[in-house]
């Protein structure tokens, strides 16, 4: 049976969340589904295949240009924001979700209901936070509680954002850090689940054959990731300036690019490795980089999944990553575990050399568990 779907999206950019929705939307679209995506703010940067019909409606705005919209806006901008802390997002959002209303109604006149609405990203459903449409899922594709780095969310928001909503989180450990906080809130959501983000394992592995120019000509360890704080490529940075002291004679490649670029080659050149480190910049096809590297390297302080790790391990990459919260060791099972590594410079050097002098052969179902085959029905499961 065909389903209509709609997702969701604050922004269109190239994140994990936007490739994720893309890879979705595809796969759902080439088994015959009717996919609609709906863009709510900005040029989206990451465009699906021809089969899925794009939306693209500010709500948020369309809500603004009315004088009611317009001054609740401006009262939780400013007075309403300071008196509830915490409460910007929210005194706007029940205009924001008519719209929604409006515009599902909209494309559902003379036409088939949608099945199956998903509200991606925490951007969208705080957006969206008052919609009750019985068909949502609010996909949760980030930590959430209170750890370092983390945005502190108050019990007025988490209440807003959770409370008797269906939600799915992308791994078993967003949804543990989930359930915790809205225990500690007194908060019950309506229905949580997990499925996991798919990853196109075949174009992937297509993708990495493309002949690119700047490839290294030895062996080299890899990093790919934006150059963000979460991302935390100076503890990456600190622990391969460890490892070489320690022997390690392979180059660090580090793909993307980000604010925290310059702070980093500043960082490299005071530990005496700028040499060896390789800033090669956002890359269109990284999988060349990443089939090709003797591992892959992660340090972040929070991944949600972990699609990069998912990726190298398609193209047969064995992965070295701190143990953040999220879903990472849900991505590295079994041996490749011994390599997931404390978020210190002296544990994640550890693991480097150990990657190098004693290197994981990685087995083909550790990817395939990702493989849109596998995951597409359980998202359809909600449809139905």
């Amino acid at each position: 049976m065909a389903h209509r779907i709609l997702i969701v999206v604050r922004r269109m950019g190239m994140g994990g969340v936007e490739q994720a929705t893309v890879t979705l939307a595809n796969a759902m679209a080439a088994e015959g589904h009717q996919v609609e995506l709906l863009v709510l703010k900005g040029e989206p940067l990451l465009t699906p295949d021809d089969a899925v019909t794009v939306h693209r409606r500010d709500l948020d705005r369309e809500a603004r240009r009315t004088p009611a919209g317009l001054f609740l806006y401006m009262m939780g901008r400013t007075l309403l924001r300071l008196l509830f802390r915490g409460s910007g997002f929210a005194w706007h959002g029940p205009a924001i979700a008519r719209r929604l209303d409006n515009f599902v109604a909209g494309q559902e006149k003379g036409a088939s209901p949608y099945d199956l609405i998903l509200v991606r990203g925490q951007g969208a459903y705080e957006l969206l936070w008052d919609a009750d449409d019985p068909r949502i899922w609010q996909m949760v594709e980030s930590v959430t509680g209170h750890h370092k780095g983390r945005r502190r969310e108050t019990s007025r928001q988490t209440r807003r954002l959770y409370a008797k909503k269906k939600v799915v989180c992308v791994s078993e450990g967003i949804r543990h850090g989930l359930e915790e906080h809205l225990e500690q809130a007194g908060i019950t959501a309506a229905e949580i689940r997990v499925i996991h983000n798919a990853v196109p394992l075949d174009r992937v592995r297509q993708l990495s054959q493309a002949s690119i120019e700047g490839l290294p000509d030895k062996p080299y360890l890899v990093h790919v990731a934006r150059l963000v704080p979460e991302k935390n490529q100076a503890l990456l940075i600190d622990a391969f300036a460890e490892a070489r002291a320690k022997g390690l004679d392979l180059p660090l490649v580090i793909v993307g690019d980000g604010s925290e670029r310059p702070r980093l080659e500043q960082q490299a050149q005071a530990l005496g490795v700028a040499d060896h480190v390789l800033f090669v910049g956002q890359q269109a096809n990284p999988y060349p980089w990443m089939a090709r590297a003797s591992a892959l390297v992660l340090s972040s302080r929070f991944e949600a999944l972990g699609l990069v790790l998912i990726e190298a391990l398609a193209l047969g990459t064995q992965c070295v990553a701190t143990d953040a919260p999220g879903g990472i060791r849900e991505v590295l099972i079994e041996e490749q575990a011994r390599l997931i590594t404390d978020q210190d410079p002296e544990s994640l050097a550890s693991a480097m050399l150990a990657a190098v002098s004693n290197p994981i052969l990685v087995k083909p179902d550790w990817a395939e568990r990702f493989s849109e085959a596998y995951i597409l029905p359980q998202f359809l499961k909600l449809a139905d």
